[in-house]
């Protein structure tokens, strides 16, 4: 199951799109990832918006098996 998506924004130029498509209503770890580096969720392009350099950080912060707090934003380490 491929849990996000990234690709060049087509309508903000230099910034990357990265979608995080959810099965089932909730945000997935990589959405709530994305709203720790401050992505901005753009209906227009159904993706959160960013720099490259933080779509980076996103892949990095997702193969290392972290993820964010849906209500405080902190990360932590993904019990396995």
């Amino acid at each position: 199951m491929i849990d996000f998506t990234i690709w060049p924004a087509k309508y903000a130029k230099g910034k990357m799109a990265v979608s995080c498509p959810s099965q089932d209503g909730y945000k997935t770890r990589a959405a709530r990832l994305a709203e720790h580096l401050n992505g901005r969720y753009s209906n227009r392009e159904h993706a959160y918006i960013m720099s490259p350099a933080k779509a980076i950080k996103l892949q990095d912060l997702f193969d290392q098996g972290r993820d964010a707090s849906a209500i405080t934003g902190k990360l932590y380490e993904v019990q396995s």
